[in-house]
């Protein structure tokens, strides 16, 4: 099962890349690409017989397998079975044409295909293909397969041709097995950093056509200058001139990066071969140790610009990754609307950024000094938001996080969510750097506010309600046992409230309510609790030392209450009852107590109503 499902995904994956074309797209291009390959090794196999024939019997460099390696793995072939039937013929033929037996034209051709599938399957192997980010593994990797994937072809083919020239078959398998090495260093770096139409997007998106131009210019005038140092050793008959070369291409290595790196070097390399090849180059390339010397020289010179070539890219990818890296953060940071701090702790230096100085008010380019974290905090905040920040930076705690006021430029207080980790400990654990944001969650905040209210306050008088009372009575009756004194409960009830609604209507109603709510919030004194009970009854929790001291304040309730309502074409005179009881223990401050209240409030209703009454019996001392 495991094999059918294997065999199956690598058949969507060889597909994957013509899913989307036409189908006559996807049958005519593989034989399109076929006689492609099979034309261009025709012609550089026959050109490399060529010019070694001419300046002696083996060939400096074999470009075509590298050239026709090169294009499969930009193709990206799946299987090159095929394919590499194709240069084994092909080679044959040009073998034979230049004067090789039929039957060692076909062993060469052999030879040839099976170098082909090695090296392409070693470089797949290898993870080496287009794909392949130009770092410095990469180009080590290629130089590795570089020279293992020639062995088995140069073996078979230099064997073939000692049997037909009867000579010792190990220079020829060495011959073989170099200018095949060389060949793979010098030229498929060019088609491994070949830069796809994204990356050249990615390159046009990212620098400007200024910038574009100077880059242009800046090539030219490097490539003059590797011209002109390349001309003087065969001028100057100097073949130890060439290291100038190297330093040359050092500088489109550190300037161009990978592909025009690896672009050069080949130009280069193949001028240079041509040149020998035609007698204009010291030492010429008419000996095995004349060849030898000239491929030292060629891989010597080019290898370290390849080096130096991926070691810029690599850390050119690097930089381009860090600053993607920090562009994401900065655009999730001010999508977020978040402020960004770094506290670096043995030097005591600290980094803000801009939205954190915009969120407290600050200019952009405001010193860190004025953000001391311990004056920016709320006095009321700072011991809870050290305790936390403490806690974690000795290891109790994960991250940290706090919400706390912090106080703007303009001295107000700003409710902000603080969050931060300790990214860096000494050997010892003590905390170097920590790292966090800052977010302003004032409209969180007010928002919270605003449902707390409508929780424990009347949407009509806006006083507290029965729930925020019941709360009261308890504090209330703690306080008492704290500190002495006395505790009344004042229930406070609007009379003939329905004639009023049914007179007036419910308008007139309302308008009544809120006049007694503001009303009975302009007469409790700061330590008092005035709430609305539901429908027309209102409740007053009063602290105090004396008796005398609640009947003062029934009475000017009474007093304060029964001041006319005008509204749109009427006015109402109010009158109301009141009730209080007293406690003198927290133990009493409670439900009994506003049960005393109530039967007071009766008692005051019973005696005509506009009048309070005390639990117990006591009358009031004047009348409203």
């Amino acid at each position: 099962m495991k094999e059918n499902l294997g065999r199956w995904r690598d058949r969507v994956t060889a597909c994957s890349d013509h899913r989307h074309r036409p189908a006559g797209e996807v049958f005519l291009k593989r034989p399109a690409q076929i006689a492609t390959l099979a034309g261009v090794y025709g012609v550089v196999a026959f050109a490399t017989l060529f010019f070694a024939r001419q300046s002696g019997d083996v060939a400096v460099v074999w470009p075509a397998s590298a050239i026709a390696v090169g294009l499969l793995l930009v193709w990206r072939r799946h299987d090159v079975r095929s394919d590499a039937a194709v240069i084994g013929v092909v080679n044959a033929i040009v073998n034979i044409l230049a004067g090789l037996p039929p039957l060692a034209g076909v062993v060469l051709g052999v030879a040839n295909a099976i170098n082909i599938l090695v090296a392409f399957w070693l470089f797949r192997f290898a993870g080496l293909s287009r794909t392949t980010s130009s770092r410095l593994r990469s180009v080590v990797t290629l130089l590795l397969a570089s020279i293992a994937a020639p062995v088995i072809g140069a073996v078979i083919g230099g064997v073939c041709l000692s049997v037909y020239s009867l000579t010792n078959p190990a220079p020829i398998i060495l011959a073989w097995w170099l200018a095949e090495t060389v060949s793979n260093m010098i030229l498929l770096p060019v088609f491994l950093y070949w830069p796809s139409a994204a990356r050249q997007a990615q390159f046009a998106l990212r620098t400007d056509a200024r910038a574009r131009e100077r880059r242009k210019n800046e090539l030219a005038l490097a490539s003059l200058g590797l011209l002109a140092v390349s001309l003087l050793p065969p001028l100057l008959d100097k073949g130890g001139l060439i290291q100038l070369a190297g330093v040359a291409m050092l500088y489109f290595a550190l300037r161009f990066g990978m592909f025009s790196t690896a672009l050069t070097v080949a130009i280069y390399s193949g001028t240079v071969v041509l040149a020998a090849a035609v007698g204009f180059w010291p030492l010429g390339v008419q000996t095995e140790l004349a060849i030898l010397a000239l491929q030292t020289q060629l891989v010597l010179t080019t290898l370290p610009a390849l080096v130096v070539a991926a070691v810029m890219s690599q850390r050119e990818h690097a930089r381009r990754t860090l600053n993607e890296t920090a562009l994401r953060l900065q655009f999730a940071l001010e999508g977020a609307n978040d402020g960004l701090w770094d506290w670096h702790f043995p030097s005591r230096t600290a980094f803000y950024s801009s939205r954190y100085r915009e969120m407290l008010g600050y200019d952009r380019d405001a010193p860190a000094s004025l953000f001391l974290w311990s004056e920016l905090i709320h006095p009321e905040d700072r011991e809870r938001v050290e305790r936390a920040f403490g806690e974690h930076v000795s290891g109790e705690s994960p991250t940290y996080q706090a919400e706390l006021r912090a106080r703007t430029a303009e001295g107000h207080w700003l409710w902000v969510l603080d969050r931060g980790k300790v990214v860096e400990r000494d050997a010892d654990g003590g905390a170097v750097r920590a790292v966090g944001t800052l977010t302003d969650i004032s409209g969180r905040k007010k928002l919270e506010e605003a449902l707390e209210h409508l929780a424990t306050h009347d949407p009509l008088t806006g006083l507290v309600n029965r729930g925020v009372f019941e709360r009261g009575l308890v504090r209330a009756g703690s306080r008492l046992d704290r500190h002495g004194g006395r505790v009344a409960v004042l229930l406070v009830d609007l009379d003939h409230f329905k004639n009023v609604n049914d007179t007036y209507g419910h308008a007139a109603g309302d308008l009544l309510l809120e006049a007694t709510g503001e009303r009975l919030r302009m007469i409790v004194r700061g330590d008092d609790l005035a709430a609305r009970l539901g429908g027309d009854e209102f409740a007053v929790i009063a602290s105090g030392h004396s008796a005398s001291e609640f009947d003062g304040l029934a009475q000017r309730l009474c007093e304060e209450l029964s001041q006319p309502v005008s509204g749109a074409g009427f006015e109402v005179r109010p009158s109301v009852s009141i009730g209080v009881a007293v406690a003198t223990t927290g133990a009493h401050v409670g439900e009994e107590l506003v049960a005393r209240a109530d039967r007071a409030l009766y008692a005051a209703k019973s005696a005509g109503r506009g009048t309070w009454r005390f639990f117990g019996g006591r009358q009031a001392s004047a009348s409203g």
